[in-house]
């Protein structure tokens, strides 16, 4: 609150004391007093629910407040009201006519008296607290319907934009023998007032020394139209990731054959549902043995790159796309491909509302993808096929849910049923949550499978997870990687056990996978023969592996630093006896975090050294140090080196830098391996980019990666409230955070995007930063405070912020023949005091070069030599004034002191 403000409460506040008992005894106006009945002019903090709306101005009296820019007021309250209807016209009508004050229902001017803090009205009042400078405003509940946290669904944010959101992601791993580059995208574009347009594409490189390809997918192409809060329809091109999340009904299949396909869908969904719980995929556990960095891959599409410690690991999966598919694990230890595992992965919301969860769809497969290899002259395609497909997801009991689907694909029908049991245990020895799922699946054509899961968490974890699937690649070689219906060979299991015993950290990790395959048997194949006829006589050929773990695992504090120790053994079956082994490993590690400095920077330093030994291998010393360094408040940049080798065989360094900005988020790592018996280096370079933009009838946004899909997005716009005085700062900072789309500090005459989550509820929250180092404080005058959203994809809500820059002056001011100006005003300051010398205090919107001051029918102009500052204060000392015509004042003076 700036000093004129407080001035002029007080002064108020005495005036009324001492006016009550007189002002009205009798019609005579005591002299000097005439500004309390006409009222004065006051900036109020405008509040609605407890969330701030704003600074706007307003004409106070003894008995109403009325403001100055109601139009203003009524669209930063962000009320359900479409501007032009009666409800909209009736509600600007009021917030223009004066309002009662009901002052002696503010809480503070009463000592929090009951019932104080609350109105009741059928249209709009307000209560008015002359010691905060605040008015509280309140509503008709039928305007805040959903007010209420508790409602079951979600209301949209009104007062939206259709916007085009277009969020993007660039993959890139690249060493001696091949490079890979992914570039994935995904759309919303607001279409009426509950649809949008959804649409996901990538192109994927691939190179390397006898291999090369490029392929471009379009997996999304569609409108969707929301009926209601609980159904929708959507058309165009569509797979099956929106119906295992809440876009969907969260229902989920494991090996239901749901593609993609070009038609038309109806179902149920979870999108407006008021239930925060991120969606949650099956787990992707490694067993390594030593440190290690794995690229994760569905097909040539680049997921991410993940390095890990030796031990058991589970994938960080959250950035991954929903659905249920393969993915391809590639193990590198030193820059060096190691092994290649494939696991089924399935993300899913795992929500409901206890509702009847369902869907339809019928059209046809979509061919979305075209592949160009080197030396092909034409695209490689497949047949398109009609599919009709259907599912359905109901609560049983309180803690049980069933799940059935059924497809149809050229000719040939497929199901899948399945029940999932979550319960709570409340007992003295066991009182931890069990989840506990099956499915079974079977088709026409022979295929069949089934999926089982089980998990629990007591102070402990277990969980195994097994996936068995015999399809057309079972029995047939003539099996294409594209085939629809086709759910593979193959069976895996994971199963992991983790149990704290006194202090110490144990694990227990088993993995069993086995691929089947057929292929002509060479000895009696005939090539004048069709392919068919020779499968009578086939070969197949199995795969198998199993790993189990055993690992030992403590942290403790010494001297400031983590110590962490480890032990660990485990034996590897598989049908290539060449990759059998066993061995165990010991090791520790020392970290030392340095907290934030001023510089708000903060590092890392560690180091670890591991034994390994094993039967088929020698054994092995590997050490490792590294430093990283972090800066900003959330860590926005990060640098890191590492440096390590395994013996006196093997070197390796890499450098990684990390960089999360307005602009988008970048990381990059460069690597190399050193091997000192071949006398040769192994490079690498690994790197991902993630930004987004958003185009719609307010402009043009870049911003940062977004956080998930549909998209929507949050739009700041800050402008200088004083945009006539060209000489207007702009170096003052706001804090603008948005929930789920991070936040930034802005300048005047700047812009911002936060892209979220559509679906999803948030909040943007805009306040005067704390950051005084340019040497200016910001002062918001419109668009303050925090409000609550829920937009819908292809919405964008844009805030519109105003500000000033605030600048304080001290010193003296005296004339030539060193008389002290103790009297007049500051005519370029906006707050301004002085005293018997010539002191002062003044407070400005720009840096002055010079301060302009009248004093009786005189104007001075007086020069500004800075002789030191603090913060926002800059101290002038004793400062000369000279005598200078009106006319000769600078044009903006002029105007507003005429």
């Amino acid at each position: 609150m700036n000093s004129n403000l407080k001035v002029s409460l007080c002064f108020l506040a005495i005036h009324f004391a001492l006016f009550s008992n007189l002002a009205f005894a009798d019609s005579d106006i005591p002299p000097g007093f005439e500004e309390l009945v006409s009222g004065q002019n006051i900036w109020l903090n405008v509040n609605l629910l407890g969330q701030s709306a704003g600074l706007f101005e307003a004409n106070v009296t003894l008995e109403t407040v009325q403001f100055k820019d109601p139009q203003a007021v009524l669209t930063a309250l962000n009320l359900p009201l479409k501007p032009g209807t009666p409800g909209y016209q009736q509600m600007l009508t009021t917030l223009s006519a004066p309002l009662a004050r009901h002052g002696n229902l503010a809480c503070d001017s009463n000592a929090d008296a009951k019932g104080c803090g609350y109105l009741e009205t059928d249209s709009v009042a307000l209560i008015y607290d002359e010691n905060n400078s605040a008015a509280d405003l309140f509503v008709s509940k039928t305007l805040v319907p959903d007010a209420d946290k508790k409602a079951l669904y979600y209301t949209p944010t009104a007062q939206t934009e259709n916007a085009l959101i277009h969020q993007q992601t660039l993959n890139v791993a690249a060493q001696d023998e091949y490079q890979s580059l992914s570039l994935q995208g995904s759309g919303a574009l607001g279409v009426l007032t509950n649809g949008y347009v959804g649409f996901d594409w990538s192109l994927d490189s691939y190179k390397s020394d006898d291999s090369d390809s490029q392929t471009v997918s379009v997996d999304d192409f569609y409108f969707r139209q929301s009926l209601g809060k609980r159904h929708y329809v959507q058309a165009g091109r569509m797979d099956s990731r929106d119906l295992s999340g809440n876009l969907g009904g969260n229902i989920t299949f494991a090996l239901l054959p749901l593609n993609a396909i070009d038609g038309i869908r109806a179902g149920s969904s979870l999108s407006y549902l008021n239930l925060e719980e991120a969606s949650k995929g099956s787990p992707l556990v490694l067993l390594l043995s030593s440190k290690s960095r794995v690229d994760a891959y569905r097909g040539n599409q680049l997921l991410g790159t993940f390095y890990l410690n030796n031990g058991s690991n589970t994938l960080d999966t959250g950035s991954f796309p929903n659905g249920s598919y393969a993915v391809t694990l590639r193990i590198y230890e030193n820059n060096q491909l190691v092994r290649t595992e494939t696991q089924p992965f399935t993300k899913t919301g795992g929500i409901g509302d206890g509702h009847l969860q369902w869907f339809l769809q019928a059209g046809e497969t979509a061919d979305n993808h075209v592949v160009r290899t080197t030396g092909d002259d034409e695209n490689d395609s497949t047949p398109r096929k009609p599919v009709m497909q259907a599912g359905a997801r109901l609560p049983v009991v309180a803690e049980v849910t069933a799940t059935a689907g059924i497809a149809n694909t050229d000719n040939e029908s497929y199901g899948e049923a399945g029940l999932q049991w979550t319960h709570g245990f409340n007992g003295k020895v066991i009182d931890g949550v069990l989840d506990m799922q099956a499915n079974m699946f079977s088709g026409t054509e022979g295929s069949k499978g089934n999926v089982e899961q089980i998990s629990y968490n007591d102070g402990f974890s277990m969980s195994v997870y097994r996936n068995a699937a015999y399809g057309k690649s079972c029995t047939s070689a003539d099996v294409s990687q594209y085939d629809y219906a086709d759910i593979g060979c193959y069976e895996s299991v994971s199963g992991t056990l983790s149990v704290p015993v006194k202090g110490w950290s144990a694990s227990l990790g088993y993995t069993y996978n086995k691929n089947t395959s057929l292929s002509p048997d060479s000895s009696s194949y005939d090539p004048s023969k069709p392919f068919e006829d020779n499968m009578i006589n086939h070969t197949e050929s199995q795969s198998t592996s199993k790993t189990l773990q055993l690992s030992l695992n403590k942290s403790f504090t010494w001297k400031q630093m983590t110590v962490t120790t480890r032990f660990g053994g485990y034996r590897r079956e598989s049908s290539s006896n060449s990759d059998n082994d066993k061995g165990i490993y010991i090791g520790f590690s020392l970290s030392r975090n340095t907290p934030k400095d001023a510089q708000l920077r903060s590092s890392n330093t560690s180091f670890s050294t591991d034994y390994q030994g094993s039967q088929n291998g020698d054994a092995q010393m590997t050490y490792n140090a590294s430093q990283n360094w972090d800066w900003g408040s959330n860590n926005e940049r990060e640098l890191g080196i590492d440096v390590g080798g395994t013996d006196t065989d093997n070197a390796n360094a890499s450098v990684h830098g990390r960089l999360n900005g307005q602009y988008g988020d970048g990381e990059l790592t460069v690597s190399d391996s050193y091997d000192n018996q071949q006398k040769t280096h192994q490079g690498a370079v690994t790197g991902s980019y993630s930004s987004s933009v958003a185009v719609s009838k307010s402009g043009f946004f870049w911003g940062p990666g977004g956080t998930g899909l549909p998209g929507a997005a949050v739009a700041v716009k800050v402008k200088g409230s004083n945009e006539e005085d060209a000489d207007a700062a702009d170096d003052a900072l706001i804090d603008v955070s948005v929930q789920g789309g991070g936040g930034a500090k802005m300048k005047q005459n700047s812009k911002a995007l936060f892209p979220v989550t559509g679906f999803e509820e948030g909040k943007v929250t805009v306040d005067e930063s704390r950051d005084v180092s340019p040497g200016s404080q910001a002062s918001i005058t419109q668009g303050a405070g925090s409000q609550n959203l829920f937009l819908l994809p292809g919405k964008m809500k844009v805030r519109e912020v105003k500000m000033e820059s605030r600048y304080t002056y001290v010193g003296q001011l005296v004339t030539a023949t060193g008389e002290p100006i103790n009297k007049g005003s500051m005519l370029n300051a906006s707050a301004f005091s002085s005293s018997e010398d010539g002191g002062f205090t003044a407070e400005m919107t720009s840096q002055a070069k010079s301060l302009y001051v009248r004093n009786g029918d005189k104007n001075y102009q007086c020069a500004v030599n800075v002789q030191s500052s603090r913060d926002v204060v800059r101290y002038v000392g004793k400062t000369l004034c000279k005598p200078v015509q009106f006319a000769d004042l600078p044009e903006n003076i002029q105007k507003k002191n005429k």
